[in-house]
């Protein structure tokens, strides 16, 4: 986390931010702890865990937080609550949420706020890299594109490999990954959206379809 110029410098800043943060919107709103698990699908000991800052929070568990506050990830990483632009347009300000020692790092752009968001990311994933994510929210859906390199997607028991210039579809709401497939840096574009709300096991009746679908290009047809 060493990235940008913002006070979130160390995994164990960013936890204690993060707990101060908890704290605060939970009795603002009014939550309790067994509520706020509830809406978060974290169990209660990871809440209790997470406001007494004994545990680094994930991308996804920022990302769970956030939609059960209904608040941005962005807006949830910063003191000042957001307000509504009285303009159309509104600047974001980037921040890298993740770093590896090899150097790769996964930088959110931008994001709306309320209990579904849409986030734009940007991500480099060093050779030999792996990233591991914990499931989203139900029915979270991700959209990738990869710019250079080749990239490696597990999604539960799928895999998929997309080189430069290649996309695909993703439903992350179980647990997932991505890694640099080559020996070049892999370098990628993610769109996330994700609804907040209580997790909910999926049917077991009927065959679940598969959480990845490639794109192709139009130009390519």
């Amino acid at each position: 986390m060493t990235d940008i110029p913002t006070p979130l410098e160390t995994e164990q800043e960013l936890g204690q931010a993060i707990a101060i943060r908890i704290q605060d919107l939970r009795r603002d709103q009014k939550l309790t702890l067994d509520s706020l698990a509830k809406l978060t699908g974290l169990s209660k000991g990871t809440v209790v865990a997470l406001e007494q800052g004994k545990a680094n929070p994930s991308i996804a568990i920022l990302c769970r937080l956030a939609a059960a506050f209904s608040l941005s990830v962005a807006d949830l990483l910063n003191d000042e609550p957001s307000t509504v632009p009285d303009r159309p347009i509104e600047r974001s300000i980037s921040r890298t949420l993740w770093t590896s020692a090899k150097g790769s790092k996964a930088q959110l752009h931008t994001s709306t706020s309320g209990r579904t968001m849409f986030e734009l990311w940007s991500w480099v994933l060093m050779p030999s890299d792996v990233f591991a994510a914990d499931a989203h929210s139900p029915d979270t859906r991700e959209l990738l594109s990869v710019t250079q390199g080749s990239l490696k997607v597990t999604v539960g028991s799928d895999e998929i490999i997309l080189n430069a210039g290649e996309s695909a579809r993703l439903v992350t709401d179980q647990p997932h990954s991505y890694a640099a497939a080559s020996d070049v840096p892999a370098h990628f574009s993610m769109a996330v959206l994700e609804r907040g709300g209580q997790r909910v096991p999926a049917p077991s009746s009927q065959a679940a379809a598969s959480p990845l679908a490639v794109s192709q290009d139009l130009a390519d047809h």
